[in-house]
């Protein structure tokens, strides 16, 4: 295991309306999960006109090999 975390692994968040998610790969992951994060709560608000806290968004993640 490197110190960005485990190779190959990508996180996802599915949104109920179909819409997915995956963190960019290539990037550390604490940066990749902050803009999967982000993105999440962004599309949550305005196409759902929900707010969805950090936490909210990181127990959606699925981990996707």
């Amino acid at each position: 295991m490197s110190a960005k975390g485990v190779i190959g692994v990508k996180k996802l968040v599915r949104c109920s309306c179909g819409l997915e998610f995956r963190a960019p790969s290539g990037e550390a992951t604490t940066d990749a999960e902050k803009h999967l994060i982000q993105a999440v709560k962004r599309h949550a608000k305005d196409a759902h006109d929900l707010d969805f806290g950090e936490e909210q968004v990181v127990a959606m993640m699925e981990i996707e090999p």
